[in-house]
C-alpha cells in the first residue's frame, strides 16, 4: 500500500507522517516511478486526491 498527501503532495510513510487525509495509491502509480517532476509539466492533484502532471501553462 502506497499513500499519497494531497494538500502537500508527498509520499505518506505510516508509522513516520499522519496519515489523515491520505489517499492510497495503485501500485503502479507513476508518482512512484521517478524522483523529479519533468521541466515542462507541473504536479497538480485530480478530484480523488491523486497526483497528476499537467502541462505548464509558460512552456
Amino acid at each position: 500500500m502506497r499513500l499519497f498527501n494531497p494538500v502537500t503532495m508527498t509520499e505518506v510513510i505510516p508509522g513516520l507522517h499522519d496519515v489523515k487525509g491520505a489517499v492510497e495509491l495503485a501500485d503502479d502509480n507513476w508518482f512512484f516511478t521517478d524522483n523529479r517532476v519533468p521541466e515542462d509539466k507541473n504536479l497538480t492533484v485530480n478530484g480523488k486526491g491523486e497526483p497528476v502532471l499537467e502541462d505548464r501553462k509558460d512552456a
